[in-house]
């Protein structure tokens, strides 16, 4: 490390022999052998060899003539003391270089003088009068403040502890962590302020660590490997501090030992009194390592025996999967034994206290992964809690997680709040009259929850309506008489009818599939076959090449009518990207029931308003299209409520609210108060109507391409 302040470049191309005119009149006090070097911004004076090296004493003087800096070179190197002053002639900075590295101690001192140079640029305590630097070869290694007596000082200004007799010179108090600290390449030591040995790091090559913790008395408490990422990994051994410090239920236990994988404990775990003596011995299996959860869902046994099968996996060392094949047994057979069993072969029990609170602690995390909860399950955490949330993270229309959940329910049945993660997997099955039964067990926890799962029920699952020829647009001066040219022609129209009656009818045969037309008698999207005159259509997927160019007559008046509390309105100049993407496709099969209603009644709204635009007074394909003298007001209601209802997720609404931008209803409730899952939905339709308007209005290729939906 350098500091430009007082080193120079020692290379001849750096120093001037022809004066330019930046060059500033030399004060008098300056000597006459003297070249302004602009790289520094200083006059020096330098002894140099035959070739012009530096080699020598090296003076350094400001524009003012007072001596800046004196140094010494060696063959152009910077070798030896070198001495920085104020503008008074006192010392500033002091201290030695070696082969051109800083090296031992370097001291800067503060001035009385309001023209002096500063200790450093900045974060420098209250009260410091010196700063003192160690150097070894160029690298630093550490610095302490001192006030005017000589006193060490830490960043607020305060008296630094006094260094225990026997900690290393190079020990620095830590003021983060109140203790001292030893840096070193490939290391750091941590003492107590009184000087015990608390903790010891040694890093590793990969950006692992080894870390060693002691107890205040100095003995060895916990040691075990990190990854970069704060993982534990390798061998781990803890000694518990104290009877109040043991998370196990047996008293006995005061130290384990065993090890980690990918942050997964793994293997043979060893658990021992505080003599040493063993106490018990477990097998925590190998690390789940799997991206999804196929490898969990073994097959079930021919025989009907998954207590073999939970046993042949757990000697394999697959502990985890036998433990979730144990869970589906007893949901099979509707005995929890087989479970409990193999549960205690594997498991060291934990206190109630703290298997309750690792069980808790996974039902509200908003992060926790398969791995995490299936290492917490082998570890101790409480089973049902762990079941439930595994049930939870899965992929909504995962065939095991509605086993799991009924086995966290097996073994804790009494727990009412599992029913409202049961009722939520069953939305996404569409089984709603199950999900609002288990709506009627959450109301005696919690009337709130209940509540919330009986309107959204109401909500998603709600039937396919006409609102165009049922909403009342209230007049606009804005926007009424703006006449608003459709940018296609009828046949672009009927195929786009068709567009959507194709992904409607996809929709509603991806639903009848999972749920049976029959189960889904209120809630089917409406048979949209007399849409199709050719059949289905192909849907387009793909990435368009496209070339600006002027907008086409009447994009203006489109533009115009989305009003002027829509800031995010497309305006024509901005539809003309370099490439678009379309994608005409519906969710994939395996999509959750709630997904693909919310795609079906957005396509819906859209198509629905897309006839009414055209003059139908129903649902179907136009001869001709006549458009409606509302139009306009049509296009300004829904750009209007979809920047309005994207804002309540961006901003909760704050933004339109300063606005004063008003809300409006969705469903019978005001936007405001929709929880955002809703408002998740909500978006989705308005999006899709908005697209749909503002392809009707330009010469856009589809409502689904990206620049239309994203805008």
């Amino acid at each position: 490390m350098a500091y430009p302040w007082f080193t120079v470049d020692a290379t001849p191309e750096s120093s001037p022999a022809v004066e330019t005119p930046e060059t500033p009149d030399r004060p008098p006090e300056v000597p006459a052998a003297s070249a302004w070097n602009a790289d520094v911004s200083k006059w020096e004076v330098s002894a140099r060899d035959a070739q012009g090296t530096r080699d020598g004493e090296c003076l350094l003087y400001r524009d003012d003539g007072t001596l800046y800096a004196r140094s010494r070179f060696v063959a152009g190197v910077q070798d030896g003391p070198f001495f920085v002053y104020h503008r008074n002639g006192d010392v500033y900075r002091e201290g030695t270089y070696v082969g051109g590295r800083l090296d031992g101690t370097v001291n800067a001192y503060a001035s009385t003088d309001p023209t002096g140079e500063r200790i450093r640029a900045c974060c420098v305590p209250p009260g410091a009068a010196r700063l003192t630097e160690r150097w070894r070869a160029g690298d630093f290694l550490l610095e302490v403040f001192y006030d005017g007596q000589d006193r060490a000082i830490l960043s607020d200004g305060r008296l630094c502890p006094v260094r225990p007799d026997g900690l290393p010179e190079l020990t620095q108090y830590d003021e983060s962590r109140e203790c001292w600290v030893l840096r070193g390449k490939g290391f750091e030591r941590f003492w107590t302020q009184a000087g015990t040995l608390i903790e010891d790091i040694a890093l590793e090559p990969g950006d692992t660590r080894f870390v060693r913790q002691f107890d205040a008395e100095g003995r060895l408490h916990q040691e075990g490997g990190f990854t970069a990422d704060n993982r534990p990994t390798g061998p781990f051994y803890r000694r518990f501090q104290g009877p109040d410090a043991v998370p196990y239920a047996d008293a006995r236990i005061r130290q384990e030992r065993g090890a980690y994988e990918a942050g997964q404990a793994v293997g043979t775990w060893t658990f021992l009194d505080a003599e040493g003596q063993i106490l018990r011995t477990v097998d925590r299996g190998v690390a789940w390592s799997g991206d999804g959860t196929a490898a969990l869902a073994a097959a079930a046994p021919a025989d009907g025996d998954w207590s073999a099968l939970a046993r042949s996996l757990a000697a394999a060392g697959r502990v985890r999967e036998a433990f979730v094949t144990a869970a589906r047994g007893a949901v099979a057979t509707g005995d929890v034994a087989v479970f409990l069993g193999l549960r205690a072969e594997h498991v060291v029990a934990l206190t109630p206290e703290r298997e309750a609170q690792w069980g808790e602690a996974l039902t509200q995390s908003t992060d926790a992964t398969v791995a995490v909860i299936l290492d917490a399950l082998v570890c101790g955490a409480d089973a049902a809690a762990a079941f439930r949330t595994l049930g939870s993270v899965l992929p909504g229309v995962d065939p095991m997680a509605p086993a799991l959940i009924e086995a966290s329910l097996l073994l804790a049945p009494e727990r009412r709040m599992t029913h409202l993660t049961r009722a939520l997997l069953r939305f996404q099955h569409g089984d709603v009259a199950g999900a609002l039964s288990d709506a009627d067990v959450v109301a005696g926890e919690s009337a709130e929850a209940a509540e919330s799962l009986r309107s959204y029920a109401a909500i998603v699952f709600r039937p396919f309506d006409d609102q165009p020829w049922r909403e009342k647009l209230a007049p606009d001066p804005e926007v009424d008489g703006v006449s608003i040219a459709i940018g296609h022609g009828v046949e672009d129209v009927r195929h786009l009818i068709a567009v959507y009656a194709t992904r409607l009818a996809r929709a509603r045969a991806s639903l009848g599939a999972l749920v049976g037309d029959g189960a889904a008698a209120g809630w089917l999207p409406p048979d949209t076959a007399h849409l199709l005159l050719s059949g289905v259509v192909a849907l387009r997927r793909e990435t368009v090449e496209c070339d600006p160019e002027p907008p086409p007559e009447g994009q203006g008046d489109a533009a115009a009518a989305a009003g002027e509390h829509a800031p995010e309105t497309i305006e024509p100049e901005t539809i003309e990207p370099e490439t678009i993407e379309i994608d005409e496709e519906v969710p994939p099969d395996g999509a959750p029931v709630p997904a693909l209603l919310a795609t079906a009644h957005a396509d819906w709204a859209a198509l629905t308003w897309l006839c009414w635009a055209v003059g139908l007074d129903r649902v179907g394909v136009p001869e001709s299209l006549a458009p409606r003298d509302e139009l306009g007001r049509a296009m300004q209601v829904f750009v209007r409520r979809t920047w309005r209802i994207k804002d309540r997720l961006a901003s909760g609404g704050l933004i339109a609210r300063s606005q004063r931008v008003p809300g409006f209803e969705w469903q019978g409730v005001l936007v405001d108060e929709l929880p955002r899952h809703l408002v998740e939905v909500a978006v989705a339709e308005y999006v899709g109507v908005r697209s749909m308007f503002l392809w009707l209005a330009s010469d856009a290729i589809t409502p689904f391409q990206d620049d239309i939906r994203d805008a």
